[in-house]
């Protein structure tokens, strides 16, 4: 008597893995797209809070007034606006000299500052027009609705994150 042995798969159980499969990437991929959405917020704010900060600490080390403005070309500034989406540069204000450029910004991201000028520090670390109170770069991302973020630069100096931001009313509910 001869017994026979199957080797592999039958295809009633190759097309219930695939069922299964399918199953899963439906649910898992929509999730991965806000995910990848919310990685390039965060990637841009930490660029933003870094140059801010930088800036601030430079305007007190060297003594003298320096600036985070928008730019397109990485060598000047962009006349005033509101969309950075393009790069900032950070510069000391007295010598024209820049200290950072930072233009490596993901296409679908979106930054938009509630002012149309630049972010000035004085030699103290204060914020220059701070009479004009506290002002927010909105950070988006174009793929997404829903993400959305808030970067909250006090009247003096102090940059920070959101962490209580409403995306519909672009306000950084934080006390």
């Amino acid at each position: 008597m001869r017994v026979s042995v199957r080797n592999g798969f039958s295809l009633i159980e190759l097309m219930i893995v695939l069922a299964i499969l399918s199953v899963l990437l439906l649910v898992a991929v929509p999730n991965f797209g806000d995910f990848v959405a919310d990685s390039r917020v965060g990637s841009v704010k930490s660029k933003l809070i870094s140059s801010i900060s930088l800036a601030r600490s430079e305007a007190i080390k060297r003594g003298s007034s320096v600036a985070v403005c928008r730019t397109s070309s990485g060598t000047s500034c962009d006349a005033d606006g509101t969309d950075w989406s393009t790069g900032w540069l950070v510069y000391d204000v007295s010598t024209n000299d820049i200290i950072r450029v930072q233009m490596d910004i993901e296409d679908a991201s979106s930054i938009v500052y509630s002012r149309s000028a630049k972010v000035i520090y004085d030699s103290q670390g204060m914020l220059v027009a701070a009479a004009n109170g506290d002002s927010v770069f909105i950070i988006g991302d174009s793929s997404s609705d829903t993400e959305e973020d808030g970067l909250l630069v006090r009247s003096t100096g102090r940059v920070r994150s959101c962490e209580d931001w409403d995306a519909g009313a672009h306000v950084c509910n934080d006390s």
